[in-house]
Protein backbone atom coordinates (compact mmCIF):
# COMPACT_ATOMS: atom_id res chain seq x y z
CA UNK A 1 0.00 0.00 0.00
CA UNK A 2 1.32 3.55 -0.80
CA UNK A 3 0.55 5.80 1.47
CA UNK A 4 1.02 9.17 0.58
CA UNK A 5 2.05 12.17 2.96
CA UNK A 6 -0.65 14.67 4.51
CA UNK A 7 -0.55 17.68 5.93
CA UNK A 8 0.06 18.18 9.46
CA UNK A 9 -1.12 15.46 11.18
CA UNK A 10 -3.30 13.93 8.69
CA UNK A 11 -1.05 11.27 7.84
CA UNK A 12 -0.42 9.73 11.82
CA UNK A 13 -4.42 9.50 11.87
CA UNK A 14 -4.92 7.82 8.83
CA UNK A 15 -2.18 5.30 9.92
CA UNK A 16 -3.71 5.01 13.55
CA UNK A 17 -7.37 4.60 12.79
CA UNK A 18 -6.42 1.46 10.09
CA UNK A 19 -4.82 -0.21 12.80
CA UNK A 20 -7.71 0.81 14.93
CA UNK A 21 -9.48 -1.14 12.27
CA UNK A 22 -7.97 -4.33 12.44
CA UNK A 23 -7.85 -4.39 16.30
CA UNK A 24 -11.66 -3.66 16.93
CA UNK A 25 -12.85 -6.97 16.57
CA UNK A 26 -10.62 -8.41 19.33
CA UNK A 27 -12.54 -9.74 22.06
CA UNK A 28 -12.94 -7.10 24.80
CA UNK A 29 -11.92 -3.17 24.00
CA UNK A 30 -9.21 -4.01 26.59
CA UNK A 31 -7.41 -6.11 24.11
CA UNK A 32 -8.20 -4.25 21.35
CA UNK A 33 -6.32 -0.95 23.17
CA UNK A 34 -3.61 -2.68 24.32
CA UNK A 35 -3.46 -4.29 20.57
CA UNK A 36 -2.91 -0.92 19.22
CA UNK A 37 -0.86 0.47 21.87
CA UNK A 38 1.47 -2.62 21.36
CA UNK A 39 1.55 -2.26 17.43
CA UNK A 40 2.50 2.02 17.93
CA UNK A 41 5.57 0.81 20.15
CA UNK A 42 6.64 -1.63 18.07
CA UNK A 43 6.23 -0.36 14.53
CA UNK A 44 6.35 3.59 15.28
CA UNK A 45 9.38 5.69 15.48
CA UNK A 46 9.46 7.50 18.63
CA UNK A 47 8.71 10.85 16.90
CA UNK A 48 5.87 9.26 15.38
CA UNK A 49 4.73 8.18 18.89
CA UNK A 50 5.19 11.98 19.73
CA UNK A 51 3.36 13.94 16.85
CA UNK A 52 0.05 11.77 17.47
CA UNK A 53 0.42 12.11 21.78
CA UNK A 54 0.99 15.86 20.89
CA UNK A 55 -1.93 16.00 18.46
CA UNK A 56 -4.23 13.96 20.89
CA UNK A 57 -3.46 16.57 24.16
CA UNK A 58 -4.10 19.32 21.26
CA UNK A 59 -7.40 18.04 19.81
CA UNK A 60 -8.40 15.27 22.37
CA UNK A 61 -8.01 13.16 19.15
CA UNK A 62 -11.02 14.27 17.34
CA UNK A 63 -10.51 12.26 14.53
CA UNK A 64 -9.09 8.90 15.47
CA UNK A 65 -11.22 6.19 16.70
CA UNK A 66 -11.97 6.15 20.10
CA UNK A 67 -9.97 2.85 20.42
CA UNK A 68 -7.09 4.61 18.87
CA UNK A 69 -7.78 7.50 21.57
CA UNK A 70 -7.76 5.31 24.42
CA UNK A 71 -4.53 3.79 23.28
CA UNK A 72 -2.55 7.03 22.55
CA UNK A 73 -3.75 7.71 26.35
CA UNK A 74 -1.93 4.40 27.12
CA UNK A 75 0.95 5.43 25.16
CA UNK A 76 1.09 8.61 26.77
CA UNK A 77 0.76 7.33 30.39
CA UNK A 78 3.29 4.94 29.63
CA UNK A 79 5.65 7.28 27.71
Amino acid sequence: MNIVMKEGHEDLIFMANQIGEFFKNYPTTEEAVEGIANHLRKFWSPSMRQRIIGYVEKTEGEKLAPLVRLAVEKLKSSS
